[in-house]
């Protein structure tokens, strides 16, 4: 993150005085055909949200043992994940493994039936079309409709209830960035400070295999249909930067997707040939399609989670899952253990006789992670590594 961004901290909001169109201006209004007015207010549910900005489950972020040393008796300690998109903590957690399974099924879908070509393009309904939760919700099957009637075979629909403001433009035009809007707005911004810089506008996303000859928008078109691009071409199921092409672009979608506060849809759904009901392991019927084999596609989601990476928004820890491993070797110098899964404890020591004192290590830690042995008052929820060391401590 460069260090000129930290100027936009505090944005003035006002409306800037009107002015000729600026090439950026020019730029903005011809990258979002069908956009509503930003005077329109917002509709729909009484509050809508982003990913991250609601709530962590009960235990997110409560630090706990998860490996011992069977040699010295190291412990690891881990946090608690509990992967919610709500989540401030876990978010890019779920956007990445929500990616990662789309990839899969996409790049699947394009490795069976040998197509060429996946299209990334946009739904806008017409201005005051979506007005209600409900009127949302459909929109997902009308504009799935309507990418299936331009050459889609199946699609992909990812929903997104705003678009970003005239000013936000402005400024995120002003300074340097190598990021898309949304990951800067996320990035800059409180979620207060978001809610100013959006507004209602909602339109679809839709991502999929595609005819050569699909066909283009059109001014009959009862909503606005736009082309975005063409993902690379994929060369195989280890093809991993045709992969990365097409993670990326769910990546950057859903980080920016919403829903009404307390919904539990899913924030990606198929239709066509890649509806739920369609595309099968063991296709029997004529309409279904078949899905590549269980190894195929392990070896795409393998190359997929292996170019996803640590995504911008992640950047400072909130990485998928915590990095460690179940098991290994112990960290130690000199030591030469190997580190047990604390919920396997139990059965490492009707087998094995380590040290009296490592023993008792791994039993304390197990039974505090079964909640037979409780923290002290005021210790129960550690939230740092070093609040988790001192209840162990304590336990011991």
């Amino acid at each position: 993150m460069s260090a000129e961004w930290g100027i936009l901290k505090e944005p003035t909001l006002a409306a800037p005085e009107p002015t000729e169109p600026s090439r950026a201006d020019e730029r903005a209004a011809r990258s979002s055909p069908g956009a509503w007015s930003e005077d329109l207010g917002r509709f729909g549910s009484e509050r809508w949200e982003l990913p991250g900005f609601g709530e962590s489950g009960p235990k997110c972020g409560v630090w706990y043992p998860d490996n011992v040393c069977n040699e010295c008796g190291h412990v690891d300690m881990n946090a608690h994940k509990c992967g919610r998109r709500t989540c401030p903590e876990c978010w890019a957690m779920w956007a990445k493994e929500a990616s990662v399974r789309a990839t899969v099924r996409v790049q699947g879908f394009r490795y069976v039936h040998d197509f060429k070509q996946v299209v990334h393009a946009t739904v806008s309904p017409t201005e005051g079309d979506i007005m209600t939760e409900r009127e949302f919700y459909k929109g997902k099957k009308k504009a799935a409709e309507m990418a299936q009637e331009k050459g889609f075979k199946g699609c992909a629909v990812v929903a997104h209830p705003w678009r970003v403001t005239d000013d936000a433009k402005e400024m995120y035009n002003a300074v340097d960035r190598d990021v898309g809007i949304w990951v800067w707005l996320r990035h800059e911004f409180a979620e207060p400070e978001i809610q100013e810089l959006i507004y209602w506008s909602p339109h679809y996303h839709i991502i999929g295999p595609s005819t050569p000859d699909m066909e283009p928008a059109s001014d009959s078109d009862e909503w606005v249909y736009k082309f975005i691009r063409s993902v690379k071409p994929m060369g195989g199921a280890s093809d991993r930067e045709a992969h990365e092409d097409v993670y990326g672009a769910f990546r950057y979608l859903l980080s920016h997707t919403g829903w009404p506060e307390g919904e539990t849809k899913q924030a990606i759904t198929w239709y066509g040939d890649l509806a739920n009901a369609v595309f099968v392991e063991d296709a029997t019927e004529d309409w279904q399609i078949q899905k590549p084999s269980e190894g195929v596609r392990d070896s795409i989601q393998r190359h997929t989670e292996e170019v996803a990476g640590v995504s911008v928004e992640e950047d400072g820890g909130d990485e998928l899952g915590d990095g460690r491993d179940d098991e290994g070797d112990c960290p130690c110098d000199d030591c030469g253990g190997v580190l047990i899964d604390v919920l396997d404890v139990e059965r490492y020591l009707r087998h094995n006789e380590p040290p009296p004192d490592v023993a008792r290590v791994m039993t304390t830690c197990y039974e505090w992670r079964l909640g037979r042995l409780q923290p002290p008052p005021g210790m129960r929820r550690p939230s740092t590594e070093e609040e988790a060391r001192g209840v162990l401590e304590q336990l011991l």
